[in-house]
């Protein structure tokens, strides 16, 4: 039986380079689309519609090599791929599912790469049982808990392949400087090993020469500052971000978010009757509190990772949420009636959100 891929994810780029890593692979080919053995589908045709570009696959699903022994076929950056999980019985896309699930000949190999496609319903799960190789492309979030081991991973990854060491002040320096979308990260590292060349030891002065310092990865240094409290460092950021256009805006809501969520683990722990968090704590819940609270999403964690979100959020009381909650919406009245200068707004702001609160 022939082997299909299967490249979903909301990174466009790291799930596009993956998929022409794999036709690469798969041919034998730098240049996957010069192969004999290749035929593409671009799904990505403003000219055809998804239905359109799915037939069309279908027909070269159906039909087999012509004078050759095998054939790879790629459905290359189809838009949708929830439209596969969802269609209707009748369509074109449901007998492109029907037959992905039922397996493929022998002499077949399938690519398809594209967004919304969610690995955790029926399709996906039907797929993988039938043996295809199922990957995920997503984008970090700069607000996810594990924003930072997650980047600095990619980093050290690239780095092994490229046969390079970077000392640490350096993987440091390019996890904040670095925005979270793979395309970012990419051309940063490609100008970072052309500017270091031959050289083994990428260090933080190499860095600071070659990387561009984005406004995404500013900003998240700059809430993360806020939020643990760290004055300094939150001002020192500050000044980077009134730089950019909007940015206040873009903050307060993003800050804003950061203690929406801590109030929303506190009225999560409340319903769970955790009053002082501990991994054990989430192991020990009793069967019936469990029932009553389904949707409760401390319960859709693993345990420690669901200690670690309420030991943050726990180190906040009430009040001082209510505070931190009611300071941001003051500022943001401020920044958009113009009662004031943006600078001194958003500095009161930070002096306001770092005191520690009872």
């Amino acid at each position: 039986m022939g082997q299909i891929y299967i490249i979903s994810g909301d990174d466009d780029f790291a799930r596009k380079q993956r998929a022409r890593e794999i036709a690469i692979t798969l041919t034998n080919c730098e240049n996957p689309e010069d192969s004999p053995d290749l035929e593409a589908v671009m799904g990505d045709n403003p000219q055809q519609s998804a239905e359109e570009t799915a037939a069309k696959f279908l027909n070269s699903f159906l039909t087999p090599p012509f004078l050759a022994d095998r054939k790879i076929l790629w459905l290359r950056h189809f838009p949708d791929l929830e439209l596969l999980a969802g269609a209707k019985e009748e369509s074109v896309c449901a007998r492109i599912a029907r037959e992905l699930v039922s397996g493929i000949p022998d002499y077949l190999d399938v690519i398809i790469d594209g967004p919304n496609l969610d690995l955790r319903k029926t399709f996906a799960k039907q797929l993988k049982s039938s043996g295809a190789v199922m990957e995920s492309r997503s984008t970090v979030k700069s607000g996810d808990r594990n924003y930072t081991e997650i980047r600095k991973q990619d980093i050290v990854s690239w780095a092994q392949k490229k046969r390079k060491q970077l000392d640490a002040d350096a993987l440091q320096y390019i996890t904040e400087a670095v925005a979270s979308t793979g395309g970012t990260l990419q051309n940063e590292l490609e100008k970072l090993d052309c500017y270091t060349g031959q050289k083994p030891l990428i260090t933080l002065e190499d860095c600071r020469q070659i990387i561009s310092r984005t406004p995404e990865a500013v900003a998240w240094q700059f809430t993360s500052a806020v939020v643990s409290g760290n004055r300094k460092a939150a001002l020192l950021q500050l000044g980077m971000l009134m730089n950019q256009s909007d940015s206040e805006i873009r903050v307060l809501s993003q800050l804003s978010g950061e203690f929406q969520k801590m109030m929303q683990t506190r009225l999560a722990m409340a319903e769970l009757n955790i009053k002082n968090p501990s991994p054990r704590a989430f192991e020990t819940i009793p069967e019936e509190i469990r029932q009553a609270h389904p949707k409760n999403p401390l319960l859709k964690l693993h345990p420690f990772r669901a200690f670690k979100i309420c030991e943050s959020a726990a180190g906040i009381s009430k009040a001082g949420l209510a505070f931190k909650l009611n300071a941001l919406r003051d500022a943001a009245r401020k920044l958009v009636s113009g009662g004031g200068d943006k600078r001194i707004i958003m500095e009161q702001l930070v002096i306001q959100l770092t005191e520690k609160q009872s």
